[in-house]
């Protein structure tokens, strides 16, 4: 083993215990994982029954009892938990941009999100994945899910005292889960998921996912249906058949539709020397265990697809693994521990962690006296250009836009700081207006600053320009 490997398997030492959370549609399922080290054991797990999700007060009522029963029985830290929601729960939205959107992608996506997804942005959750097509191209794979569907999952979690660090599709979690078992993040492979709500058909390349198709139940249980959406995939991810590992599991417990017999079916069996789990817990699992398990191993940094669908703000902060530094202190302060008793160093530990929790707390308060800040600046910046000595220059740059703008485009928004202009509307043809402009001796470096759509028989545009002097 090489200084890199060790290193690199030293940032991966925990002291964690994780809670993965399955809600499906009549059960929770729940996992207790425990890192210890480079130990990773799955120390519990069980399900319980759920009302139907028409019966909501009843239904969450029931999920909170169900996690504060099994964390009181178990003992289990529920500070690092990961809600897993089914396929069916989620919407996907494949778009292509131009490579230029890559630096700023996130802000791209959350200024187009309304056009791509049917809900307003402020009722809607968002990850992506996003590969390179080519050298001027990238392919983004948007997954949402509508705040209403997890929201009664958030409550009843409140009410048992747990707040998620994140939100994941049942998909992602079983992706973990073999990546973990196999020992593999790379390799390509495909999951062929059976639920009551239909057949998902997931790619993952790369340890990312880059597809996934929902696929009614008359049409997941045909072998040849399969075939093709799985070919179809592999087309568009560039991943040669020889190369896939194909995997299959099923949710419904016999409920749902029977999946042809594709591909490995025995997931449990892959943990075997992998993952230390009581033997029972393996032989009598229920169906929805299993992305209970996924969602543990990602509590505990175990996880290796990048989705986490709960927005960045709504994410506890928490200690990162044990590095090289922190391994060979953490040896120091054992000699110490059995030199002189080490009760100093365990009142600066409990300090430490109270401080943390402390700035944890702050964060928020810190984040809206910055905003506050920016929004003073931005007023103040108002208030200069709306400043008497400016007024003449206004009015003139005002003349010559309308008289740049053809009559068959209208503005949306106008924002003129300093040198800066900043238009937002619909024209029939957007790139005429950019060379207008830039005809004009009052403007100068207009340039796009997203992507331009086209709505009906006009573009809808987004440019900036700078005043000339």
């Amino acid at each position: 083993m090489t200084i890199g490997e060790l290193s690199q398997r030293l940032r991966r030492a925990d002291f964690l215990d994780g809670l993965g959370i399955y809600v499906g549609a009549h059960e929770v399922a729940l996992a207790h994982v425990a890192k210890r080290f480079f130990r990773v054991a799955l120390r519990n797990a069980a399900t319980f029954p759920l009302p139907t999700v028409d019966r909501t007060a009843e239904r969450r009522q029931a999920l909170a009892q169900a996690v504060t029963t099994f964390a009181r029985e178990h003992r289990v830290d529920t500070r690092r938990a990961y809600l897993c929601v089914p396929r069916a729960a989620a919407a996907f939205n494949r778009v292509i941009l131009p490579a230029a959107a890559k630096e700023n992608l996130a802000q791209v996506l959350d200024y187009e999100l309304e056009r791509l997804v049917p809900l307003p942005r402020d009722q809607v959750y968002f990850d992506f994945s996003v590969r390179d097509i080519g050298e001027d191209r990238l392919e983004v794979l948007l997954m949402c899910i509508p705040r209403e569907v997890v929201r009664s999952h958030l409550e009843a979690l409140e009410d048992a005292f747990v707040r998620p660090r994140g939100i994941i599709l049942a998909s992602t979690a079983i992706a973990d889960y073999l990546a973990f078992c196999r020992g593999d993040t790379v390799a390509p492979i495909a999951l062929l998921l059976g639920g009551a709500d239909g057949v998902e058909l997931a790619l993952l390349r790369g340890g990312r996912l880059v597809a996934s198709q929902l696929l009614p139940p008359n049409r997941g249980t045909v072998p040849a249906e399969l075939s093709r959406s799985l070919a179809r995939q592999l087309a568009d991810g560039l991943v040669s058949p020889d190369d896939v590992q194909l995997y299959r599991w099923e949710f419904s417990n016999g409920s749902g539709p029977v999946l042809p017999a594709l591909g490995e079916g025995d997931l449990v069996g892959l943990a075997a020397g992998r993952l230390e789990a009581p033997p029972a817990l393996f032989e009598t699992a229920e169906p929805a265990l299993l992305p209970a398990v996924g969602a543990a191993l990602g509590a505990v940094r175990e996880g290796t697809v990048p989705v986490n669908l709960l927005p960045a703000e709504g994410r506890r902060g928490y200690e990162e693994g044990l590095s090289l530094t922190t391994v060979v202190l953490v040896a120091l302060a054992g000699v110490l521990l059995l030199l002189w008793g080490g009760s100093a160093l365990v009142k600066d530990a409990l300090l430490q962690r109270q401080v943390r929790e402390q700035l944890e707390t702050l964060q928020p308060q810190v984040r809206e006296a910055k905003a506050l800040q920016d929004e003073i600046a931005d007023l103040r910046k108002q208030i200069n250009v709306l400043d008497p000595g400016h007024e003449r220059r206004v009015t003139v740059l005002l003349k010559e836009l309308a008289d740049i703008i053809p009559p068959d485009a209208y503005l949306t928004a106008l924002n003129l700081r300093g040198d800066r202009l900043t238009l937002d509307g619909f024209a029939r043809s957007a790139s005429d207006l950019i060379t207008a402009l830039e005809k004009s001796k009052h403007y100068k470096n207009v340039s796009f600053t997203s992507p331009t759509t086209r709505t009906g028989d006009k573009d809808r545009f987004s440019l900036v320009a700078e005043i000339e002097k």
